[in-house]
């Protein structure tokens, strides 16, 4: 009966340093100095229009023209895009995206393996969403005729 006990104390010690483990590490990277809250919908291959919203959030940094998102309940798993250029301004979204609240901002962007995607974030987040392409930032403008 004492080695139960011991045995039950010790997976429940355990599994709290594991969720302490894992929720620094979430922490961490959510509160990296240009990190913000994001979701990519990426084209199945070049010239492709399927493009889908994942369930999960993850948070995103960019590094140089290099997006990289950090996924998974500890955001172990890290998922560089190398993006070519992004098509057009920084937009507000006709549609809710689940988990970014109801108006998120969108940049279309493509990327260098000729992919096109779909980057949405908090309509907080519009300055950190551009990364190095700040022409993204300026409003599209109609043209004059």
């Amino acid at each position: 009966m004492v080695a139960v006990v011991v045995l039950s104390a010790a997976l429940a010690t355990c599994l709290v340093a594991a969720a302490l483990v894992a929720l620094r590490a979430r922490r961490r990277t959510a509160t990296l100095r240009s990190a913000f809250r994001c979701k990519i919908a990426v084209a199945s291959r070049p010239g492709a229009a399927d493009m889908r919203w994942p369930r999960k959030t993850s948070d995103g940094v960019w590094v140089h023209d290099v997006l990289v998102l950090f996924s998974g309940v500890a955001r172990s798993h890290a998922h560089p895009y190398a993006v070519h250029f992004a098509e057009g301004a920084v937009e507000t979204s006709p549609q809710p995206v689940k988990g970014l609240g109801p108006w998120p901002v969108v940049l279309a962007m493509q990327l260098d393996d000729g992919r096109q995607a779909l980057l949405a974030a908090e309509r907080s987040a519009d300055g950190l969403v551009v990364g190095p392409f700040l022409a993204a930032l300026m409003p599209s403008r109609k043209p004059v005729t």
